[in-house]
């Protein structure tokens, strides 16, 4: 598991950057914001663990995921007041983590299984996207550098070691916060904001968030189905769903944001 997650975080970097250089910043937010690293690891921890046990971990983790729609938006607007100088985007990193940690204590207490905690959940995060800073920038694609990609990967690579080994060794409820992390908001946002500015940078944890509501519902359908179906029906119409509803959040707002330009 360790080996499969410090494979994934610098894969999902090089491929969020990709998309980045492509279609935009918000491009990298929406496929970081897929369950592109935990999913594969709770499928791997699934094939060494009791189905129940393999829920159980599902439900905390959907529960916990709006934290991160909480330090996206909390570095969003930290982002847009700069202060400290050089500094600023790591203090804004710093402010989002507090915001992820305090935010993931109090949600991981209050596991809601079932339909009623992926409304909630999935609400939140719909609740973090209409909360973003507007931007009022055109869109620009990015000229992202492959030297800044590959120190983007190994920034990655060292916070996913630091986390992956801290969950080892921590109970159920702290190894399900950490599962949801946010390595990629964490690394992504950071390089944006110090190279690109503030407005790049809203851009793409916007995206993220949209890309977090395909996140918590994943959790959801792997949490309701792996007992009844098995790990693979669980995790393919958990992923089917997940892609599913980002492409369908992120359509009406580009349909809305369409509307408001108009």
């Amino acid at each position: 598991m360790l080996l499969l997650k410090l494979a994934a975080v610098p894969a999902v970097i090089w491929l969020a950057s990709w998309a980045g250089r492509r279609w935009g910043h918000r491009a990298s937010g929406l496929i970081s914001g897929l369950p592109v690293i935990s999913g594969p690891i709770l499928l791997f921890v699934a094939l060494d663990a009791p189905a129940q046990f393999s829920a159980e971990t599902s439900w905390t983790t959907m529960s916990a995921s709006p934290a991160v729609a909480m330090h996206c938006l909390a570095y969003a607007w930290i982002a847009q007041r700069p202060f400290g100088g050089r500094w600023h985007p790591l203090l804004a990193l710093l402010g989002a983590w507090c915001a992820y940690v305090g935010s993931a204590t109090v949600l991981s207490a209050l596991v809601i299984r079932g339909p009623l905690g992926a409304l909630l959940s999935i609400g939140l995060m719909l609740a973090a996207t209409a909360l973003m800073p507007t931007v009022r920038t055109p869109v620009a694609i990015p000229r992202i550098p492959a030297s800044e990609i590959l120190i983007r990967m190994l920034a990655a690579l060292i916070i996913a070691t630091i986390v992956t080994l801290g969950a080892q060794t921590l109970g159920t409820r702290i190894s399900g916060i950490l599962l949801a992390f946010p390595i990629t908001a964490s690394v992504l946002p950071l390089f944006t904001l110090t190279l690109y500015g503030a407005q790049a940078t809203a851009r793409l944890l916007a995206g993220f968030v949209t890309g977090l509501v395909g996140f918590a519902l994943y959790f959801y359908v792997f949490a309701e189905l792996v007992v009844p179906t098995g790990i693979a029906i669980a995790a393919l119409v958990g992923a089917a769903a997940s892609v599913a509803v980002v492409r369908l959040v992120a359509e009406f707002q580009a349909r809305r944001a369409q509307h408001r330009a108009r």
